[in-house]
């Protein structure tokens, strides 16, 4: 049993459901009302303009992008790291899904709906995270004073992603919270001895200095905590370490149990 697509209202805050528990300013997520159709004729003329970049009297960022099957929108609002992703119809113009980011992590269910408006796709990765990601901004903006809804645009580098490798036995749900330092702190650093040089293609361009925080996403708990400049040898050192300590701490008889 489905509603059909004139029938169904989807807005941001029904994305995200119970997640908006702990503190959050739910002012900086986009809202959009489904039933309004897409203005076709609006969407070709502006892609056409300015990189497909409209800007609303409020500031507010909508990215006009055509793709294959469908249009698409992404809407983020002023100095806000929240983008919410509308698809439509390319030949009606009609509502067809969408979701909302938090930076480069997927907060809501991910949907797609096909043209007699059944759901056809259904991708929720929160699941997986029993620590939330509003926990994840809680215990940062806590233990390290750093706010991520709020310096996003006043840091030169700051994002928020996650992952899990269900294939591999040693891996698990992790955050991993990475912000370029601050004035104060760049006059004190020094290069984390622990990473070493990532693989030569990796070595791209220059990477500011980074905090790189990585968190257990069942426990809430901070597996690893580095600052240097090498972004992918971080991630390296952080996959080889936790492999070593797992293996180290499971009988080779048995998978991991987490």
């Amino acid at each position: 049993m489905y509603l059909p697509i004139s029938r169904f209202f989807i807005y941001p805050l029904f994305f995200l459901g119970g997640l908006l528990i702990y503190a959050q300013d739910i002012s900086l997520i986009p809202t959009v009302d489904t039933l309004q159709k897409l203005d076709i004729q609006w969407f070709k003329e502006n892609r056409s303009q300015n990189n497909g970049v409209v800007y609303l009297e409020d500031s507010t960022k909508i990215k006009l992008i055509q793709q294959i099957n469908q249009f698409r929108k992404d809407i983020k609002k002023k100095d806000s790291p929240y983008v919410l992703t509308i698809l439509y119809d390319k030949s009606s113009g009609e509502y067809r899904g969408g979701g909302v980011f938090f930076y480069n992590l997927r907060i809501s269910p991910w949907k797609v709906y096909d043209e007699t408006g059944k759901l056809k796709i259904y991708k929720n990765e929160n699941q997986d995270y029993p620590f939330t990601y509003t926990q994840v901004i809680d215990k940062i903006k806590k233990d390290y004073h750093v706010d991520l809804e709020k310096e996003f645009g006043k840091r030169q580098f700051i994002d928020l992603v996650r992952g899990w490798n269900k294939d591999d036995p040693y891996d698990y749900p992790k955050y991993m919270v990475s912000y370029s330092l601050d004035n104060m702190a760049l006059k004190n650093y020094l290069p984390d001895p622990r990473v070493k040089e990532a693989p030569e293609s990796y070595n791209y361009g220059y990477n500011p200095p980074q905090r790189f925080i990585f968190i257990n996403g069942r426990s809430g708990k901070i597996e690893l905590d580095m600052t240097t400049d090498k972004y992918y040898a971080a991630q390296e050192y952080y996959k080889n370490k936790i492999q070593r300590e797992k293996i180290t701490e499971n009988s080779p008889s048995k998978l991991p149990n987490y």
